[in-house]
């Protein structure tokens, strides 16, 4: 599937076509030169055995957390030219189309940024100290921190630490702890970046490992914040249904 199968999808669809087909074309045909073996461990993926058609290079699945699963498929064709195409499973349909659509747009620019060789191949995997983002991120990246938790905040203070707990494990994703009178959730967010978000009476925090911090821009940094906070909230009312929803997509 689609995100034109995902509720109001169409729209978002065709703006992932857009990028690919104009904005990151010329980056993504380099991925034809690079192993598509490494791709998938800085992923977090792995690749899929077969191929739907000849031209297509390789399949990345990729499953960030339940229940979404996308699928990128790189196509090479000798007559069109490179593409990508990007697939859910049926599963990820419980997923806001928003989210949906967020996901795909990251993992698309990233995918350009390797093609173009932006970012090394070598998997160094995440770093051994924990930086705020006010620690790293340029000035003026405090509003984007703010925007990432907005009315979020709203709902996390009436989560308890029992229903993140469990809100975690349902995700399949992730490890829970208790921190001094707060709690904290760290997230493996792609082979080489890790993200932790911990929250308590003091308020939150979010922290990065040391080596994703360094290599990813704030702004990629926040943009998977904003979609596992989003994740843990909604499985955290799914556990308790009296928390109040962001809105109807999420």
């Amino acid at each position: 599937m689609t995100l034109g199968h995902f509720e109001a999808g169409g729209g978002w669809e065709a703006q992932v076509r857009q990028y690919i087909r104009k904005k990151y074309r010329q980056d993504l045909a380099g991925l034809a030169g690079i192993d598509p073996g490494a791709l998938a461990g800085l992923f977090r993926g792995e690749l899929v055995a077969g191929r739907p058609y000849a031209t297509i290079r390789w399949v990345l699945r990729v499953a960030p957390f339940r229940p979404l699963e996308l699928f990128l498929l790189f196509d090479q064709d000798p007559e069109f030219g490179t593409d990508l195409r990007v697939f859910y499973a049926r599963k990820s349909l419980t997923v806001p189309t928003e989210d949906a659509y967020v996901f795909a747009w990251d993992y698309v620019a990233l995918l350009a940024r390797y093609g173009r060789g932006q970012f090394s191949l070598t998997n160094a995997g995440p770093g051994p100290e924990w930086l705020p983002l006010a620690d790293f991120a340029p000035e003026g990246v405090g509003p984007i921190q703010d925007v990432s938790l907005g009315a979020r905040e709203e709902i996390l203070e009436k989560v308890t630490p029992e229903v993140v707990e469990v809100a975690v494990r349902r995700m399949d994703c992730g490890t829970f702890a208790p921190a001094g009178g707060a709690w904290e959730v760290t997230w493996p967010l792609l082979g080489d970046l890790s993200f932790r978000f911990r929250y308590g009476p003091a308020g939150s925090e979010m922290a990065f490992d040391s080596h994703g911090a360094r290599k990813y821009a704030p702004e990629f940094l926040m943009s998977l914040t904003w979609l596992y906070i989003n994740g843990l909230l909604r499985e955290c009312r799914q556990v308790d249904d009296a928390l109040p929803k962001l809105s109807r997509y999420f």
